[in-house]
């Protein structure tokens, strides 16, 4: 699974979603909406998807693998018992790996946390399952985790193929 078109596939269903929701407010056809407000569209899309599209960036120009985890912000009050939990498993594997891998953590409560999420897991699910790990190359998601804890020897049989 490529990142940059995960992105495009969802940037476009979005766009779509949102061009039916404002033909239905202004009782005119989704194609009057293209036509009469396609700069207000584009604009509106840009600006909703410009901090998970500069996320993503940072992601594929990393020149090595990366860990990618999406957790709860460890600041907030109501702690994510999975993400607290799979830290260890984390921590564990960038301590091994660290001139091999990079960690990047996100939190999900951001907008290009929330964003990459729902993403790369697109399951219409009603919460989040948290956190989401995943192994990624070169922009690519060799395979990812949601909702779970994922030990150590598991995320390493899938580093080791990468590296």
């Amino acid at each position: 699974m490529n990142l940059k078109q995960l992105l495009t596939v969802h940037k476009e269903k979005f766009r779509r979603n949102f061009i039916n929701v404002l033909a239905k407010a202004n009782s005119l056809t989704p194609e009057q909406v293209q036509a009469e407000y396609k700069d207000t569209v584009e604009e509106y899309v840009q600006d909703k998807y410009r901090p998970v599209e500069q996320l993503i960036d940072r992601i594929i120009k990393i020149g090595r693998p990366v860990l990618l985890n999406i957790r709860r912000d460890r600041l907030r009050d109501d702690k994510c018992k999975l993400c607290e939990g799979n830290q260890p498993n984390i921590d564990e594997i960038a301590k091994k790996y660290q001139d091999k891998i990079e960690v990047v953590e996100v939190a999900e409560d951001r907008p290009e946390g929330g964003a990459l999420y729902h993403i790369i897991f697109q399951e219409e699910a009603e919460e989040k399952k948290l956190p989401l790990v995943a192994v990624m190359n070169k922009g690519s998601i060799i395979k990812f985790w949601a909702g779970k804890t994922v030990e150590p020897e598991v995320i390493e049989m899938y580093i080791k193929k990468i590296s």
